[in-house]
């Protein structure tokens, strides 16, 4: 488990910070800013990677159903966030150019604005929630806690929760003042697939 964490949180700290700042040339996060992140997710990482190693990885036996489950929507909520997180810095980049491809025009809403281009995205899950990405992280994170009954990652999960669910609610009011309720839906949700 202590090996699951230090690599989600490795992707994060080197490969995404890398990735966010190499794929959009107009708009390069201030390298305190990305000091920040990789800082903050190496040092989370850590100290997550540590208890789970103090306390034997786990305090449910690895037999345990909930272990089961638990492992099962980490590595789902995993792949949710980070086929998510490619999906976005694809289109990111496509964006970034002078014009979005052909076939990126027909598949999806497009809106000018004086500094950038967005897409309003679809396919896989973001036809359901505008942010899976932060579906599946939380879904990482409390498959995690379920599998191995730890109190912090209990706690993580809700604070993953506390701070991207509002940012996924923003974010869906953004798209809908940017591309109309039509072009969105009203079936299409923030965060949880037919719910929230």
């Amino acid at each position: 488990m202590s090996s699951f964490v230090c690599l989600r949180f490795g992707r994060r700290a080197f490969g995404l910070t890398h990735s966010l700042t190499s794929s959009s040339s107009s708009r390069r996060p201030a390298s305190h800013q990305i000091g920040s992140a990789i800082l903050f997710n190496l040092l989370n990482g850590a100290f997550i990677a540590s208890e789970l190693r103090a306390v034997g990885g786990t305090r449910r036996s690895r037999e345990s159903p909930l272990f089961t489950i638990g492992l099962l929507f980490a590595i789902t909520g995993a792949f949710i966030n980070v086929f998510s997180d490619e999906v976005l810095l694809r289109r990111r980049r496509a964006t970034s150019r002078s014009a979005p491809p052909r076939a990126a025009a027909r598949r999806h809403s497009v809106v000018s604005t004086k500094r950038s281009k967005y897409i309003l995205p679809s396919g896989f899950l973001f036809d359901y929630v505008l942010c899976p990405n932060y579906l599946g992280e939380f879904i990482e994170w409390l498959g995690l806690a379920v599998a191995t009954g730890n109190s912090s990652l209990y706690a993580f999960a809700a604070w993953t929760f506390a701070n991207l669910f509002p940012r996924a609610a923003h974010y869906r009011r953004w798209y809908v003042a940017q591309f109309g309720e039509t072009a969105v839906g009203k079936r299409r949700k923030a965060f949880i697939p037919f719910v929230l």
